[in-house]
């Protein structure tokens, strides 16, 4: 008994350390307290079972043995593989999304209706195409791109580098900046540029990348910078934990540390994946959260969504995980409509579908949703809503983008034809990570201008 009683108290008082890890971009903070309780609950019984009935217990599995070996054989493998299923399909292990194989046929643009597309040009990775597929012009710097109305370019070089910057149509620099930036260039109808970096801090032990939104001028002087870090015990209010506010276990490694990115850190914190402005709307008025101009971002880890004041930055409305019917599974895009609804691209991250949702953000119902049997994509995403009422969406993993109309019927798809080797899935497409469509007429006449 005195051996006992020891162990049963260590047991108990472990459980806070031990906790698993993995990608919080569902919300899986959850994950803390429900293993904690769990592993606390059957530490105890088993305590108790110990102290009390171990020489029964001994007894009946040295019987059952004896007269029923097989069968005690075989309930051991169905007990054992029935826990680890449980353990790791609920708590430790996310699905596998699998990346289809790259298929030269798919390649280009595929019109199905053309009559009900919308006439423009195709942007992404510095590539402008028309809804043909022909390759009209190209720029040098090639993520984030977009354009203005005059036709200056905006992008970032590549994925997580040092340089981002404004060019000219015909790509000659205006201003480039040694600042590296992630997931944004946002133009504001204020004639501002919004975009993201990050700041490192340590963090309970670990070395930590914190969000920051840049605003520049469109001369590329900064305006105001909102670090998250700076903000954070406001914005820890209206969220539960996540994953990096518990210390690091020494009992369960963590097993998802990223490598260390440009920014010097191994972890992210909340993963800031987009930003939109508050405009004119329905509901302006009803509530401060719904003034035009207010911030409304998208948060990955934790499926989180937010609305700051313009000018305070204080939060004025939230969004976040199992607040919204089938849950927010790692979202991006958040907008707000002219009716006040917001309108999501929901990865679904974890329940292995998606959809583009729009959620009336006075009682967060959903008031309708576009989905797909085939419609998946992972962890990135775009979607753009075109003036003749037709959605264009980025399936950013598979390569994918297609448009639909109001019926919600396929009239446009186009494939990355460029492809790269995988050593787990063999040859597939490159990702394409957001597609923008522009109007026909406005690039027309920069073409003509330039």
């Amino acid at each position: 008994m005195n051996k006992i009683i020891p162990i049963i108290i260590a047991s108990i008082f472990a459980i806070n350390s031990i906790y698993a890890y993995i990608d919080p971009g569902s919300g899986a903070y959850i994950l803390s307290s429900i293993w904690s309780v769990i592993v606390g609950f059957f530490a105890l019984i088993l305590g108790v079972i110990l102290r009390f009935f171990r020489h029964t217990l001994k007894n009946f599995i040295s019987n059952f043995w004896k007269n029923h070996r097989i069968l005690f054989i075989i309930s051991t493998i169905i007990l054992i593989s029935s826990l680890t299923y449980t353990i790791n399909y609920f708590f430790i292990s996310e699905s596998e999304f699998i990346l289809p194989k790259y298929d030269e046929s798919l390649n280009g643009a595929h019109i199905l209706k053309e009559k009900e597309i919308y006439p423009g040009y195709n942007l992404y990775n510095g590539k402008l195409l028309d809804n043909k597929g022909n390759l009209i012009k190209t720029w040098n710097y090639s993520y984030l791109s977009i354009l203005d109305e005059k036709g200056n370019y905006y992008a970032q070089k590549g994925y997580e580098t040092l340089e981002w910057g404004k060019f000219t149509w015909n790509d000659e620099p205006i201003w480039i900046k040694e600042l590296p930036i992630h997931h944004e260039i946002y133009l504001t109808p204020n004639n501002t540029i919004i975009t993201f970096s990050k700041d490192t801090h340590t963090y309970n032990e670990r070395l930590v990348e914190f969000d920051t939104i840049l605003e520049f001028d469109t001369d590329g002087n900064l305006l105001q910078k909102y670090s998250t870090y700076d903000h954070l015990k406001e914005l820890q209010k209206f969220h539960r934990q996540l994953e990096l506010d518990k210390p690091p276990s020494v009992i369960i490694p963590e097993d998802h540390r990223k490598n260390t990115s440009i920014w010097g850190a191994n972890h992210d914190y909340y993963h800031l994946n987009s930003f939109s402005l508050v405009p004119p709307n329905y509901m302006e008025g009803f509530h401060p959260a719904f003034n035009p101009g207010n911030w409304i971002i998208s948060f990955r880890h934790g499926s989180m969504l937010f609305i700051l004041d313009k000018n305070t930055k204080e939060v004025l409305w939230t969004a976040i995980f199992d607040q919204v019917e089938n849950n927010l599974e790692g979202q991006h895009i958040p907008k707000m409509l002219e009716n006040g609804n917001i309108m999501i691209f929901d990865n679904g991250r974890y329940r292995e579908w998606s959809r583009i949702l729009i959620l009336n953000p006075v009682d967060l119902s959903v008031v309708s949703e576009y989905k797909h049997n085939d419609f998946f994509s992972y962890s990135q995403g775009y979607y753009q809503e075109l003036p003749n009422g037709n959605m264009l969406i980025t399936e950013s993993e598979k390569g994918k983008v297609f448009e639909i109309n109001k019926n919600k019927e396929i009239v446009w798809k186009y494939y990355e034809p460029k492809y790269t080797e995988n050593e787990k899935y063999g040859t597939i497409r490159e990702e394409l990570y957001r597609m923008t469509r522009y109007d026909k007429g406005l690039i027309d006449n920069i073409i003509i201008n330039n």
